[in-house]
């Protein structure tokens, strides 16, 4: 084929994959003159900070800012930013703020911590951006589209560069990045090999997740709520899916998570269900709930991870979350997704 035929042809396609990078470039450009500069501005009155010499690229989760999302969605953005650094030679850091990752997770084969007194504020020095994943735009171009623009920040002539992001373009080697990150302390391999114990071992049983958010009116995030007199109704039909599955495996335990403590703790009437105890609670609404607390997604992560077959179960209504698929990456697990 002629190169200006091929050209011609190709043009859709282009135009089209540039369409990506608009809401991504246009947020940044926006939360960077109304969020983070004026943030960093107040961050670095009167806080000298040494400088660790070459370019250091910081995934950033804090407090007073909304990129990060939940726990997967964090995890999968530091996979991500750290595949690229890897790729490049560049020193990557985590500066992960509530809750402290190093109390759930330690460096494995590559310490990725750093002291807060290290990180930099003056906006002469760093570069502080963000890539979001759009998640109304289901496409295997923007993962894509999100590796080509954090290229193009890390090219930026500063000290650090700091990402705020919950991008997925690490997700095809997700298992051997995480590990090469992360390994779980003592407390949380404690807990998870508990768990998978109770559960008849590694690989020997089935999970399914259940993202209710607020439509059972015991979890604090967004969404709909349902009404008080259809949430018996709903949660029966959900328990109709665990009792499906069930007549599939008989002879194993499934690993039923949720974010519904109220659910979880309905559950207590089916023998063949395990619950790890404990309630939940979502890292982008709560700031303040215990080391516990936040333990328990950890907990929930770990195990899920070690699990034969993981199971989302979606409706119109639940939210399509990430955290199952990537706790299914994480030890290959069979990953599905059904709709009740």
């Amino acid at each position: 084929m002629k190169p200006i035929v091929k050209n011609i042809l190709s043009l859709p396609y282009r135009l089209y994959s540039r369409l990506y990078y608009i809401p991504i470039i246009i947020h940044n450009f926006i939360c960077r003159r109304r969020q983070l500069l004026p943030t960093y501005r107040q961050l670095a009155a009167g806080k000298p900070v040494g400088s660790d010499g070459g370019k250091t690229v910081i995934l950033m989760v804090r407090n007073d800012t909304t990129f990060s999302g939940g726990l997967s969605d964090r995890l999968r953005g530091i996979v991500s930013v750290y595949d690229e650094c890897k790729r490049q030679g560049l020193k990557f850091k985590v500066y992960f703020e509530t809750p402290q990752l190093a109390d759930y997770l330690e460096p494995n084969q590559y310490d990725w911590r750093i002291e807060e007194n290290r990180i930099c504020y003056d906006a002469e020095r760093v570069y502080p951006c963000t890539i979001l994943t759009y998640h109304r735009i289901e496409d295997r171009r923007q993962p894509k589209v999100q590796k080509r623009i954090l290229r193009w920040y890390l090219k930026k002539n500063y000290e650090q560069i700091h990402v705020y992001t919950n991008m997925y373009s690490g997700d095809e080697n997700y298992g051997t990045l995480f590990r090469e990150l992360f390994k779980p302390t003592p407390d949380l391999k404690e807990q998870t090999d508990y768990h998978v114990a109770q559960l008849g071992g590694a690989k020997q049983y089935s999970a399914i997740v259940f993202r209710f958010r607020q439509l059972l009116g015991d979890f604090r995030e967004g969404g709909e709520i349902l009404p008080e007199n259809e949430r018996e109704a709903y949660i029966q039909r959900c328990m109709s899916v665990i009792e499906k599955q069930h007549q599939t495996s008989e002879n194993e335990k499934i690993l039923v998570t949720s974010d519904s403590t109220m659910f979880l703790n309905r559950l207590s009437i089916l023998p063949y269900v395990y619950v790890i105890p404990g309630d939940v609670v979502h890292m982008g609404f709560t700031y303040d709930a215990s080391k516990k607390t936040y333990m328990k997604s950890f907990v929930d992560y770990f195990v899920l991870s070690n699990a034969k077959k993981v199971t989302l179960v979606r409706d119109d209504k639940m939210y399509h979350s990430g955290f199952a698929l990537r706790a299914a990456m994480l030890n290959k697990a069979e990953y599905k997704e059904t709709w009740m």
